[in-house]
């Protein structure tokens, strides 16, 4: 009862908030300092606190003008499947454990599999997000670049230097990969783009070919659908086929919006990430799930085995028919019941009703760009081909665009993000908000104007 009444107290007011808190250092300092409590709180004291302390100095991700980066606001189904799955604690990883569990993520990753017609050979698993996903399938090519070794000598065989190639528009989590796994950041390559910010398979061809002649050992390509800052969709069936010929492992980077396949704009230039050996895939983005909810999959399963699989005298694991040990195929082992929010979610709202939510936030940030191209003052950095919209004020200097961007979000009317676009300066709106109207771009294009000029 008192988690109903906050939650809906909380979304009955969140768009009276500021959307960027004005801090009271205080009050978080004394938090900081509290003491390991020895006796224990009634319920009640928790949630005043709460509300006191906590919700007044947080970032309000649920405001209608809360657009720096592809987070959303969540779907109102998820908290509450969140809620269902700490009740039930399902440790999702040996499927004995879990054998409910398991067969929802397994039929959430059927319905992925099937959204990009991947073969029945194909499979994957729940991660925290694109992040993680990204790591799992850098390691999957990884190694299967090594082969048997793998396992054993891994990258300490001595063997020529593994070369990966990206978009210079890459997202961070593909630089992370690289250094986490030991593949070492020399050995990353980041390609130039075109004028609409897709990766130049001339310039791929070229450096694979320089890399092999000097003795490396090109392995991976990682493509985009839906680059981090433009929203840019990489030529992913070229890339396919040029993959195939060059015998290298294309990883499609779909946490930005591969899963607006779902609707019927997006899907002729999506469906080909389906032919990628691995895929990654946001719920939390696109799906509107709360945090967290991220995915992989794979074309063969095998490939995550070959990775992940680990025996142990204390873990129990059987081959069944119907079952997936998910332990052997990721990093963790603890994991939460993460499938629960993303089935219901594609259950209860249908994935027809997305596709009207994809298209309707496509339609505001379209909506954005012809204000910005029809107001003196500002200019677009990027064509807007997705929900994001990068553009300038015209009037200032990479500096002033700065200040203009840090003011309006401490003044806590809406916070946008930063945007380098080409070496250009400028700020960035990505709607993935569901309360947002075309009321609040102009809004925010008006204070931006008269913070500008002030």
């Amino acid at each position: 009862m008192l988690l109903d009444r906050f939650a809906a107290r909380y979304f009955a007011t969140v768009a009276d908030r500021p959307v960027y808190p004005a801090l009271d250092r205080a009050a978080l300092r004394e938090l900081k300092q509290q003491a390991l409590p020895r006796t224990g709180q009634p319920l009640e004291a928790l949630f005043d606190e709460l509300e006191q302390v906590v919700v007044p100095n947080s970032t309000q991700t649920a405001h209608p003008r809360f657009l720096p980066y592809v987070q959303p606001s969540p779907n109102a189904l998820s908290p509450y499947a969140d809620h269902v799955a700490a009740i039930l604690n399902q440790n999702c990883n040996l499927w004995h454990l879990s054998p409910a569990a398991n067969a929802v993520e397994q039929t959430v990753l059927g319905w992925f599999a099937e959204l990009f017609a991947m073969p029945a050979t194909a499979s994957g698993i729940l991660t925290s997000g694109g992040s993680m996903a990204n790591m799992v399938a850098v390691a999957a090519a990884r190694d299967h670049a090594l082969g048997d070794g793998a396992r054993t000598a891994g990258l300490q065989g001595g063997r020529a230097p593994l070369v990966l190639y990206t978009s210079e528009e890459a997202h961070s989590s593909i630089v992370k990969a690289v250094s986490m796994l030991g593949l070492g950041r020399q050995y990353l390559r980041p390609i130039a783009t075109d004028e609409q910010f897709r990766i130049r398979l001339d310039l791929l061809a070229e450096a694979v070919s320089h890399d092999r002649a000097a003795g490396l050992d090109p392995f991976c390509v990682v493509g985009h659908a839906g680059t981090v800052t433009t929203g840019a969709i990489d030529p992913l069936e070229d890339l396919s086929h040029f993959c195939r010929e060059q015998g290298l492992w294309l990883h499609v980077d779909g946490a930005f919006g591969a899963l607006a396949a779902l609707s019927p704009r997006f899907r002729t230039a999506l469906s080909a990430a389906g032919l990628a050996d691995s895929l990654s895939l946001d719920p939390h983005k696109f799906l509107f799930c709360n945090l967290e909810a991220g995915c992989v999959l794979v074309r063969d399963r095998r490939r995550l085995l070959d990775a992940f699989s680990a025996q142990s005298s204390y873990l129990t694991m059987s081959e069944d028919p119907d079952f997936l040990d998910f332990a052997s195929q990721g990093p963790q082992l603890s994991r939460a019941f993460k499938a629960l929010k993303v089935w219901w979610s594609l259950k209860h709202f249908g994935a027809d009703a997305y596709a009207g939510v994809i298209e309707h936030m496509h339609e505001l940030a379209e909506y954005m760009g012809r204000q910005i191209g029809a107001r003196e003052g500002f200019e677009l950095l990027a064509p807007v081909v997705f929900n994001c919209v990068c553009f300038r004020l015209t009037g200032l200097d990479s500096d002033g665009n700065r200040r203009v961007l840090k003011e309006l979000v401490e003044g806590g009317t809406a916070f946008l993000g930063p945007a380098l676009v080409k070496g250009r300066t400028g700020l960035r709106a990505c709607f993935m908000n569901l309360r947002t109207t075309e009321a609040d771009v102009d809004l925010i294009l008006d204070r931006l104007a008269a913070i500008a000029g002030s």
